[in-house]
């Protein structure tokens, strides 16, 4: 192999030996340090950059490879350092990766997002301001971070505690921060450690080290001594830089370079030893300039093709110390190269597929037969081999590759995943499939490139983005179903792939969110790339996977699998859908420090009735508990449903940040569920006060029983196979959309108790205070939910008055709070508690009776049951009311309803006066109403009825009244003077108030049939003769019936126009 040429050793051929050679002394291997090894843990000042320090390197003279001998150690000056190191650790067993403290950010039923809770990335990634990039390797199941200075390595899978990671300094650092960050990748473990090795390439100096294991580089680390062998690259041009490593062991590694030019490279001789070696490859044509352009002086003399290496990608492994490379450069020329251990290379294949690619497209898809092909350009491929398949054949076959490509329209990208075979004639394309949900074009400055990856069994594609990751299924499996059916050929024949799944995930902009590296996981057992080359160390991949490292707020390690890979079927029935994005948004949404962004994208539109109905059946969903995101099993049942209540405020305020157009009737629907969560938790509350207050044994209440009784239409039976047992539980989880059932079956209880022979008032009234609860706790909760988040739903501009729409009822359903079997049952109710209070209350307690605490808690709770009958009472009336265009039956409703309503509020509020002594109550509840006759009379019974003595009180109310006058203007007069009227109040009427006397003056003018009293007031407060006589007169001639009262009026209306002459002279 390559010689590590030193003074005494001759070089080594260029072919391996059968025999395996013994070294002539131990300089060509590290010995291990004998002693226990240490741990420390890892810190902030472990990433300071250190001072670098310069390192003595050779080269070999032997052609055509260089090579470097590992130099002796030597002390290394300067002040120490804290390096994590780990110890090695005996494993009785491999672990698993459940329950590895994971954070899902989000999920549906294609793919999961995670966040794996690892250790160093949360130090490494957080800072935005620093520049670092990384990879995952997880066939080791180890990630590698790399900064200018530092490269860390650790088990990514692994918890921080139990394996801290390991830390290196980078020798000769690049000078300038702006340069490219150095290039690092895993190496296999040699046979005298299980930790992998680790090879870092300085990009634009081209210098290589090379650690053998990362474990012992760490622990020799300790005692300060150069653990590392180094190489400075031979034959790179000025202003070169190496843009990729990739490991093709056991061949080797290939190395890309920004010319075009390909070398490979070897960090072992023939005999096992660390020695690094690098020589270019040469082109079939024997160009001296090598590589994938041919003549090196036309590579450097053309610019157009520099940094034109899109991706370098190394094949299943066939046989040990061989590997097929395939290099791809983004205008879409490949070539796939035979590399052998020892540097042994052919070029097998190679075609230029930008014409053909193109032309496919845009034949394919004629939406794209505009765009450029100089737009055209090759992002990335992966190789299609599955494992299952046997190995192909180059010569018939060709080399299955998937390429991502794309082409560009001003600021707009087009993504296309194209499957071809690259043959020695050129390039076959099958199936061209374009990506729809991404159009954002290839950020140049990104720190990590864009990536393709598709791991085994091959039926999701994974494309990683600076800033996105796309899911996509792949189509293999639905082309095997349908092989030979006429849709498959005239697909195939089109070059048209099936469409499946596919879906982006975004990531937030601004939290500084940037993909820095990333890699793949196989399933364990049908991954082939390793070839036993690595251990994995326990790591077990279940899914097919991206594992990207995200940098910035929120980012890490973030994991997004496939769980459903091995479905036939769902990744082709299965698509996104506007209440799975809804989904993902309400659940995932609230996750802390979520570096996921769930704003609607305009490459995903739905249309607005789409989203509607998706709301609407996510809203339902999540009142039955239907969604898997929903634990409806929690030890604290209150937990559960405050669950709920958050998932339907993030969705409202998921709708309406992200300015989605919802219909009017949609959006009072939505409001309408959430005040059902809102009111179900107020009575599970009272249900568990209730119950926990009871003994043993007797652990019931009202709410027991009216989930009993209620019809098996309207609830959801327990499965006791399954553990419920509970029916109250099982209604509050899967019934809540039915809640408004709860306030009917309160009365109903009661009615049914009552004729089932439990006639005791004392029972009664017990059952009658905890079936108010209910409805007090079902309306109460309810409207004042909806007052308070009618803005969150859009809903700002209803005119609602005390939660109750004051109208426009056209096109809404009907509101839960005001069916007609609650207006019903709660006004019976109010009859029922007024009876019970009228009886017992205020009375000494005899033998058998009720409580006198109870009697009183219904007099005190008696304003607030009256509120809310009333509230329920308006909004049906008004509901029927806009109704009764559509339905006869329902202007004949409103009618009688209304008509019920205006007589029962008015004992309602009265009997809070009569019979209860609430009289400040009763006023309040009137005005807030505007029930004005009768606040005129409970007003005026309580002005009359205030002893001389309680003068305070009197003064109240006049200023009460007062208040009124100003708050309710004519209205209130008219109602409070045809009180006096009515009541022949005469003193009251035209002495009393003279501040409002213009209310008055207004009033009898306007009432013709009140004209007897009105002549006195314009006589004796206006001083208004002409009115008087005015009044006097038409009284007279129009409405008198009664001959002597005429005369009388007329005459006295003569007298008052004379006086109005007389007064004009």
């Amino acid at each position: 192999m390559f010689s590590s040429a030193t003074t005494n050793t001759p070089a080594a051929s260029i072919r391996t030996s059968r025999r395996r050679q013994r070294p002539l002394s131990n300089e060509g291997s590290i010995s291990q340090p004998p002693t226990k090894r240490q741990r420390s843990t890892l810190n902030k000042e472990t990433f300071v950059p250190l001072d670098a320090r310069q390192h003595e390197m050779t080269e070999t003279k032997t052609k055509p490879v260089a090579a470097l001998v590992k130099q002796e150690t030597r002390e290394i000056s300067g002040p120490p350092k804290q390096i994590a190191v780990r110890g090695k650790k005996t494993r009785s067993g491999e672990r698993n990766n459940k329950g590895d403290g994971s954070t899902v950010l989000t999920a549906n039923n294609t793919y999961t997002v995670s966040r794996i809770i690892s250790g160093p990335e949360k130090l490494l990634l957080a800072n935005t301001a620093s520049r670092e990039h990384g990879s995952i390797h997880s066939d080791s199941g180890y990630a590698l971070i790399l900064s200018h200075t530092h490269a860390t390595v650790w088990p990514y899978s692994k918890p921080p505690t139990e394996f801290p990671p390991y830390v290196f300094d980078i020798p000769h650092p690049s000078k300038h921060v702006s340069d490219p960050l150095p290039l690092g990748c895993l190496v296999s473990p040699s046979t005298s450690s299980s930790e992998p090795g680790l090879v870092v390439v300085i990009p634009t100096s081209g210098k290589i080290t090379y650690w053998e294991s990362v474990d012992s580089a760490a622990t020799m680390g300790l005692r300060l001594r150069q653990n590392n062998i180094e190489l400075s690259i031979p034959g790179m041009h000025s202003g070169e830089t190496v843009i990729q490593i990739l490991n093709a062991e056991t061949a080797g590694f290939v190395l890309a370079f920004s010319t075009g030019r390909i070398a490979y490279m070897n960090v072992r001789d023939g005999q096992g030893r660390p020695t690094i070696s690098v020589q270019f490859l040469r082109g079939s044509s024997g160009s001296t300039g090598g590589g994938i352009f041919g003549s090196l002086r036309n590579v450097l003399s053309t610019s157009a093709y520099r940094g034109d290496i899109a991706a370098v990608r190394a094949d299943l492994p066939r046989k040990v110390g061989e590997r097929q490379v395939v290099v791809a450069t983004a205008k879409g020329k490949i070539q796939s190269w035979d590399i052998q251990r020892g540097g042994h290379s052919s070029l097998n294949a190679e075609a230029d597929g930008r014409e053909t690619i193109v032309q496919t497209i845009k034949q394919a898809y004629s939406a794209f037969s505009d765009l450029l092909i100089e737009t055209f350009e090759l992002l990335d491929f992966a190789f299609t081999t599955l494992p299952t398949q046997p190995s192909y054949s180059q010569a018939s076959d060709g080399i299955p590759l998937l390429l991502l490509t794309s082409l560009t329209d001003r600021d707009i990208s087009h993504y296309f995943l194209v499957s071809v075979a690259l043959l020695q004639s050129g390039l076959a394309i099958s199936k061209i499939r374009p990506i729809k949900s991404y159009t954002m074009p290839v950020n140049r400055d990104a720190i990590s490139k864009t990536r393709l990856y598709l791991p085994n069994p091959a039926h999701v594609a994974y494309v990683v983005f600076d800033r996105a990751v796309a899911v996509i299924t792949m189509g293999a499996q639905l082309e095997e179903a349908q092989y030979g059916s006429p849709h498959s050929q005239l697909m195939t024949e089109s070059h048209l792939s099936p469409q499946t799944f596919e879906d982006v995930v975004f990531f937030r902009d601004d939290a500084g969110i940037e993909v820095v590296g990333s890699g793949m996981e196989e399933p364990h057992g049908l991954s082939p790339h390793a070839m036993g080359i690595f251990k994995p160390q326990g790591h077990k991949p279940r899914f097919p996977a991206a594992v990207l490292l995200v940098r910035g707020k929120g980012g890490g390690i973030v994991r997004v699998a496939a769980p459903d890979y091995c479905s036939r079927t769902s990744a082709y029935t299965q698509q996104v859908t506007a209440k799975s994005k809804l989904e993902q948004a309400v659940y995932f949404g609230s996750v802390k420090e979520n570096p996921i962004s769930f704003s609607v994208r305009p490459e995903l539109p739905f249309p607005a009735s789409e989203l509607s109905e998706a709301a609407l059946n996510l809203s339902e969903d999540i009142l039955c508990s239907r969604n898997p995101h929903i634990l409806s099993v929690q030890p604290n049942f209150a937990d559960s449903l405050k669950q709920r209540s958050v998932a339907l405020h993030d969705l409202a305020q998921y709708l309406r940040s992200s300015g989605v157009e919802l219909d009017r009737a949609t959006r009072w629907k939505l409001l309408c569920d959430a005040e059902k969560m809102a009111a179900a938790t107020t009575v599970w509350n009272l249900h568990d006060a209730c119950v926990s207050a009871k003994p043993k044994g007797e652990k019931r209440s009202l709410i027991t029983d009216i989930v009993e009784s209620i019809h098996e239409d309207y609830k959801t039976e327990p499965v006791t196979e399954e553990g419920e047992l509970d029916r109250v539980r099982k209604w509050f989880t899967c019934d809540v959309s039915k809640f408004q059932i709860a306030v009917p079956w309160a009365w109903q209880v009661m009615k049914h108790t009552y004729q089932d022979g439990h006639k005791d008032h004392a029972f009664v009234v017990e059952m009658l205070s905890d079936a108010n609860d209910v409805v007090m706790g079902v309306l109460q909760t309810a409207f004042a939910f909806r007052t308070a988040n009618a803005k969150l739903y859009g809903l700002q501009a209803e005119p609602l008055e005390h939660g109750v729409l004051v109208a426009d009822y056209e096109g809404l359903p009907e509101f839960w709070t005001s069916t007609n079997l609650i207006e019903d049952a709660v006004r019976k109710q109010l009859e029922l508690a007024h009876g019970l209070v009228k009886e017992y209350w205020n009375k000494p307690q005899k033998q058998g009776q009720p409580s006198v605490a109870v009697v009183n808690k219904l007099r005190d709770e008696y304003p607030t049951l009256v509120d809310v009958g009333i509230r329920s009472s308006n909004e049906r009336v008004r509901y029927c009311l806009s109704r009764a265009q559509d339905s006869p039956q329902f202007q004949i409703e409103a009618d009688k309803l209304r008509s019920i309503q205006e007589e029962a509020q008015d004992i309602q509020i009265t009997s809070l006066q009569d019979d209860m002594a609430l009289s400040d109550k009763a006023m309040a509840l009137a005005e807030k109403f505007e029930i004005l006759k009768t606040l005129a009379r409970v007003t005026f019974v309580e002005l009359k009825q205030t002893k001389p003595q309680t003068k305070a009180n009197a003064k109240e109310v006049r200023q009460k009244i007062a208040h009124y006058f100003d708050k309710f203007g004519k209205k209130w007069a008219t109602a409070f003077y045809e009180l006096q009227i009515d009541i022949s109040s005469m003193p009251t009427l035209l002495d009393d108030f003279e501040e409002q006397q213009e209310y008055l003056t207004s009033f009898l003018r306007a009432k013709p049939q009140y004209a007897k009293v009105a002549w006195i007031h314009e006589i004796d407060r206006e001083n208004n003769f002409d009115q008087a006589a005015q009044a006097l007169l038409d009284v007279g001639l129009m409405r008198e019936q009664n001959v002597w009262s005429k005369k009388i009026e007329l005459s006295i209306g003569k007298l008052a126009r004379l006086a109005v002459k007389k007064t004009a002279y």
